[in-house]
């Protein structure tokens, strides 16, 4: 190539600034979306595994019935070789003077597994400071460095701590709890931990570690979530279990013998009365009866059982997996999405360049150019636009997408911020594509004029026959259309290939925009309908038992007090091979009649009320697709340390948030073979105020046995909160899309203008006013975004269905219709970025040079 070919290429790149930056911007949007997307699933993987690593999360945790001794401890020591551990104790709590749950734990003196990390402050040096959960800023503000933290519960709980009030030193983070807010289950209150707190050791009076935590170091080096990772754990597990399998008999042994030693000076007390007294003095055979029952409560000490868990436990941890595959799954649809619409505005671009350089074709073909130099004008011409918008998509799109994503998730998990990568294989993939898009369309187009001679080429090429449209053939219609109306109906029907393409990319664009629009109504409706449509209380209060005359008197006297519902509640957990664990609120009403004032149960998409049998369970709609189950069949449930039980599906009810499973009290008896307690109430105030609603659920913690009240309005706000962070995520893909079709109007414009100068100049020169011209060009292009839009509203109906598929949680249904204004949105949108383009096409238009377009070839 010589030098005259450079200067040939450059000057073509001078000449049509507009087509090669349109090219280029169009690659570098299809290309950024992309491989940012496709990066930031990996990113966050990446993050999470460097968190692991770092504060070295423990694989695996071992639990016992009857807490883990010095004995257990032993026998893990002899297999060090294999692993590392850590003894944790740890006491469960119901804070009264805060209305919280809370688990304190000894802070290990050298934290080899599960390490804390500092948000603010210091770790406890001294035995009377102790650190928070960050977490717990959240429902406590006034919780802050320097302050007396002081522990108040139950007098039987308070006597297990060695002292009760603490300075706070510090606010950490635990690698046991990603999430912000899910700190696990427990046996404590509501049966939910709202947060932790660590201490000095030595301050609980246990003499029995709670959890002995596990690092097998076979898995150090292995990526978290794999197959392997899974595999690899699945042995070691085993391995625990083959270990400690003997145990549990020597613990039982160790009870067994505990307890008798405690018996034997009370029976030897018994032998001293017995050579006192006579065989049938009453207080004899008293003192008798008390030593053989508790001989026989000795004698049924029943071995424990050792409960062994991995991270999956864990809050969170799956959760937070899967939330970064959901991202991979929208990165596999939405980016090829964006990807085809900028490969088909860039044939269309091509074929249009190819078309206006025939006469130079033909020229160098004249002067004995090979067609191999001819068509390489077209392909670099094409290739350094694509290279270059690579370049910056790439830079752009990998530094910008996963860490705005990865931020949006930032509020529902406690991880570091994550580290760009690159990953070389998407990147390659999105530079053939974006050649293809350039350099494959040149080809496409250049197979037959490049077959052609240089006379042909050298002559403009022949305009398409004309064709009679079938709307000619309407005459009724036709004959009152105006001379306008019959030219634009006539240009848009003649050149096909120019209508499916225009449309197609407005279709598309629209398609992406009803999509990010509808994810924002879908999101945005779940609370809207959980909390006002479906809920219908406005406070959980939770008992240790069944309610007594004095906590029903003491909640009924409360001024914001209007009605309430008594029932049981629990947490189950519901368990699946091939599902994660999943846990539910098991609620059994007193009087199942009137669930319906508290509670809607109905179905999503006819509303038909639902009512509790004796023969079945009403379950959500989440959790049934979770399990693939449907009216009729059985789902196992787990309440406790009992054995599941399956429990037949009567209804599927709407429902957004959490599992709930609903059970008439008699189904309860069937299933569980005993009477339910029920030990909480649903209860409705007669007015909303956030200090008056406070100073309700203080009052109540005030009496004997009531351990807990949730407020739906602390509830609701936490859930709002949470929702907003998803929403920066849908207006990436609004942004995105917006900007997509804002370059694909302005390209098939300047297109279609340019591919009509000439008959565009003729009509100047026939006395058309400049705003007469642009209508000429306009009428063209609002019934092509009409159509667009139109096709389009299909197409997004469709990608925000599937996208609702893959985004959605486990304990979380988006709503699946989409708010009409959506569609106007977008719609609008889509006219609006239509009427901007014809903005600066009209000053195009104004400025035509009529004689160099009119001139001939001949």
């Amino acid at each position: 190539m010589t030098n005259s070919f450079w200067k040939v290429l450059f000057r073509e790149i001078g000449h049509s600034k507009a087509r090669f930056f349109s090219i280029m911007l169009i690659i570098f949007l299809g290309v950024a979306f992309y491989t940012g997307i496709r990066a930031t699933g990996p990113d966050m993987s990446q993050a999470a595994t460097d968190y692991y690593a770092q504060q070295k999360l423990a694989t695996n945790s071992v639990q016992s019935t009857a807490g883990l001794t010095k004995s257990d401890l032993a026998v893990l020591h002899q297999h060090r070789s294999q692993l590392t551990y850590q003894a944790v104790n740890y006491l469960d709590i119901n804070q009264l003077n805060n209305n919280q749950v809370v688990r304190v734990a000894e802070l290990p003196t050298t934290q080899k597994l599960n390490r804390v990390a500092l948000v603010s402050g210091r770790l406890p040096r001294k035995a009377n400071e102790i650190v928070l959960d960050q977490q717990a800023r959240t429902g406590q503000p006034k919780l802050k460095l320097g302050t007396t933290y002081r522990i108040d519960t139950t007098s039987q709980l308070n006597r297990q701590f060695k002292r009760r009030s603490f300075k706070i030193v510090g606010f950490v983070n635990s690698p046991r709890y990603v999430e912000t807010t899910d700190r696990g289950v427990t046996n404590v209150g509501k049966g939910t931990l709202d947060y932790f707190a660590l201490v000095k050791p030595g301050t609980l009076t246990a003499t029995v570690a709670s959890r002995i935590d596990v690092g097998f170091k076979n898995l150090r080096h292995v990526t978290p979530y794999t197959a392997k990772y899974n595999r690899i754990n699945r042995a070691n597990t085993a391995k625990l279990k083959r270990w400690l399998k003997p145990q549990a008999a020597k613990r039982q042994a160790q009870l067994q013998k505990q307890a008798k030693a405690q018996l034997v000076p009370q029976a030897a007390k018994v032998q001293q009365l017995a050579q006192q007294l006579p065989v049938n003095s009453p207080i004899l055979q008293k003192a008798q009866a008390q030593i053989k029952q508790a001989q026989a409560r000795i004698n049924a000490i029943s071995q424990p059982t050792y409960l062994y868990t991995s991270r999956a436990a864990n809050p969170g941890y799956s959760e937070y997996h899967e939330n970064t595959q959901r991202v991979v799954a929208l990165s596999t649809v939405f980016p090829l999405f964006f990807i085809a619409i900028a490969a088909l505005i860039c044939l269309t671009t091509m074929t249009r360049m190819v078309a206006e350089l025939r006469i130079q074709m033909g020229t160098l073909k004249a002067l004995g150019y090979s067609n191999t130099v001819i068509g390489s004008e077209f392909l670099l011409y094409g290739g350094l636009a694509s290279l270059l918008g690579t370049l910056v998509g790439v830079g752009f799109g990998v530094n910008f997408f996963p860490r705005f994503i990865a931020q949006a998730y930032g509020t529902m998990y406690n991880l570091p911020p994550i580290s760009a990568q690159y990953i070389w294989t998407d990147i390659l993939i999105a530079l053939v594509i974006a050649l293809l898009c350039t350099m494959g369309s040149a080809l496409i187009v250049l197979r037959v004029d490049l077959r052609s001679s240089p006379a042909t080429l050298m002559l403009p090429k022949a305009p398409k026959a004309g064709k009679t449209l079938w709307l000619e053939h309407w005459h009724g219609l036709w004959n009152r259309l105006n001379f306008n109306h019959k030219v634009t109906l006539r240009n848009l029907f003649r050149y096909k290939q120019r209508l499916l393409m225009t449309v197609l990319g407005i279709a598309g664009c629209m398609a992406m925009m009803i999509t990010g629009f509808g994810l924002k109504d879908s999101i945005g409706d779940i609370s809207l309908k959980q909390f006002n449509q479906l809920w219908h209380y406005d406070a959980i209060v939770v008992r240790n038992g069944s309610q007594t005359a004095k906590q029903r008197q003491a909640l009924h006297s409360e001024k914001l007090y209007h009605n309430d519902l008594v029932l049981k509640q629990a947490q189950v957990t519901v368990e699946k091979s091939g599902v994660a664990v999943q846990t539910a609120t098991l609620s059994v009403p007193q009087h199942p009649q009137q669930l319906k004032k508290f509670v809607v149960l109905r179905d999503r998409q006819t509303h038909r009320a639902y009512q509790l049998s004796n023969h079945g369970a009403i379950i959500d709609e989440k959790l049934a697709k979770l399990y693939h189950v449907k009216v009729g069949d059985q789902l196992p449930i787990k309440l406790g340390n009992r054995t599941a039980q399956n429990v037949r599906v009567a209804a599927i009810a709407e429902n957004y948030m959490e599992h709930f499973i609903y059970l008439s009290p008699a189904y309860y008896q069937q299933l569980f073979d005993q009477h339910p307690v029920y030990n909480g109430n649903l209860v409705q105030f007669n007015a909303h105020h956030q200090k008056k609603e406070n100073t309700f659920a203080n009052n109540l913690l005030k009496h004997t046995g009531m351990l807990n009240v949730t407020l739906l309005s602390t509830q609701k706000k936490t859930s709002f909160q949470m929702l907003d962070s998803m929403n920066l995520v849908v207006l990436i893909f609004v942004i995105a899309a917006g900007a997509l079709a804002l370059v694909v109007l302005y390209n098939l414009t300047n297109i279609n203008v340019s591919e009509r100068i000439r008959e565009l100049s003729t009509i100047k020169v026939l006395g058309f006013y400049d705003g007469e011209v642009t209508m000429y060009i306009f009428r063209e292009n609002l019934i092509l975004t009409v159509m667009g839009i139109v096709v389009g509203c299909f197409f997004g109906d469709w990608l925000h269905t599937y996208i609702l598929q893959t985004a959605e949680t486990n304990n979380l249904m988006f709503s699946p219709g989409i708010h009409p204004l959506s569609y106007v949105y977008a719609a609008a949108l889509t006219l609006a970025f239509s009427l901007f383009v014809m903005f600066f096409m009209h000053r195009k238009l104004k400025h035509i040079n009529m004689l160099d377009a009119l001139q001939s070839v001949d």
